[in-house]
């Protein structure tokens, strides 16, 4: 089903539909008279469904999504009982969506299951500002969640996301009491700041592994990251021959470290622990291509992942991206160009390339 529906630009909603359209949720028990509860439940949530379908396991499955993206109240403990149900077999649902939409190597719809999965375990929108995930946090509180902007104490910012919110109150209670204190309970605080303090805060290195002309062995070369925008400088380009293989090597290396390892991530709204994982995903965002996919599970201390990377069979410049997206929490991802400058195939190259391949295959 999910290879029949998917596109190269299915939408999110999209996904969300073909997730509660898939066959695990058939059986999805739709008791006497909650056609009638089902009515009354859409038209409080954000996406529109078939009203024509109400009675339907999958239109009670697409609501009972929406409602727990939307911290809507259940109008029954049944529903809770059923949305736990949902929930327990969305995860594996989406691995199996995100497999289909790698196998056809589009990008986009890849990084909207992965979002997907985030929202599942959150329980939030995507879309929502990532501020939300954090325990006692509304919407009516983000207005409060501001640092100071100068000396004198009086020019506040906005503080929008998690990531600027972890680093400003690294190791220091006292700014978020400052900032939360009239607002919620102090106990409260002190559990938003024991959640702040456990996120990850990884740190990404990547290295680009194979052979060059000329070269009497394999090399490695580093991947230029500090970029902030506008056009790139040339040192930043790697030249690379044309359609050969190379290895992304990335080192993912946590910078907060946690007292107790501990890899259950923090999840109030999923009804399981669930441990802290990672994609890895490198896409051409100019032709919406799929290059590769790694998960990665929980990354205590240091982590290498290591990707296969074939080069166009075409010479010129071309930008590969690395996504490093959470399947646990919203508003941590992170993406790095990879500027790769393909110069013309070398037949040295690609006889050293495929003969080490060969070896590394041999049992001596």
């Amino acid at each position: 089903m999910f290879q029949d529906n998917l596109t190269p630009n299915s939408s999110l909603e999209e996904l969300l539909t073909m997730l509660s359209d898939a066959h695990e949720y058939a059986e999805l028990p739709v008791r006497h008279n909650e056609d009638q509860i089902n009515s009354e439940l859409a038209p409080r949530l954000p996406l529109a469904v078939n009203p024509h379908s109400y009675d339907s396991a999958h239109t009670k499955a697409h609501l009972l999504f929406q409602a727990h993206f939307s911290q809507s109240t259940l109008p029954s403990t049944d529903y809770l009982t059923d949305t736990k149900s949902v929930l327990d077999q969305a995860i594996r649902i989406l691995q199996a969506m995100l497999d289909a939409t790698a196998d056809q190597g589009n990008l986009i719809p890849a990084l909207h299951v992965i979002n997907l999965v985030q929202m599942v375990v959150q329980g939030r929108w995507a879309h929502e500002s990532s501020l939300l995930i954090l325990p006692h946090i509304h919407s009516y509180n983000l207005h409060c969640i501001r640092y100071v902007g100068d000396k004198t104490g009086k020019k506040r910012t906005a503080i929008e996301s998690l990531p600027e919110l972890m680093a400003y109150a690294e190791d220091r209670f006292e700014l978020l009491l400052e900032m939360l204190e009239g607002e919620i309970e102090r106990k409260e605080i002190s559990q938003v700041y024991t959640v702040l303090q456990q996120l990850p805060v990884i740190d990404v290195k990547m290295t680009v592994r194979g052979w060059w002309e000329g070269e009497t062995g394999q090399v490695e070369k580093m991947v230029p990251m500090s970029h902030k925008g506008g056009s790139r400088p040339d040192k930043d380009w790697i030249p690379v021959h044309a359609d050969q293989e190379y290895v992304l090597n990335v080192e993912l290396r946590r910078a907060n470290k946690v007292k107790k390892h501990d890899s259950k991530a923090y999840t109030s709204r999923f009804p399981k622990p669930k441990d802290e994982g990672w994609f890895l995903v490198i896409g051409e965002v100019d032709k919406k291509e799929l290059i590769a996919l790694k998960r990665v599970g929980y990354v205590r201390n240091r982590t290498n992942v290591q990707l296969a990377l074939y080069t166009p069979e075409i010479p010129g410049r071309v930008i590969y991206t690395l996504y490093l997206m959470s399947d646990a929490y919203l508003g941590l991802d992170q993406q790095y160009d990879i500027c790769l400058d393909v110069v013309p195939a070398s037949i040295e190259a690609q006889v050293n390339t495929e003969l080490k391949e060969e070896l590394e295959g041999l049992d001596f």
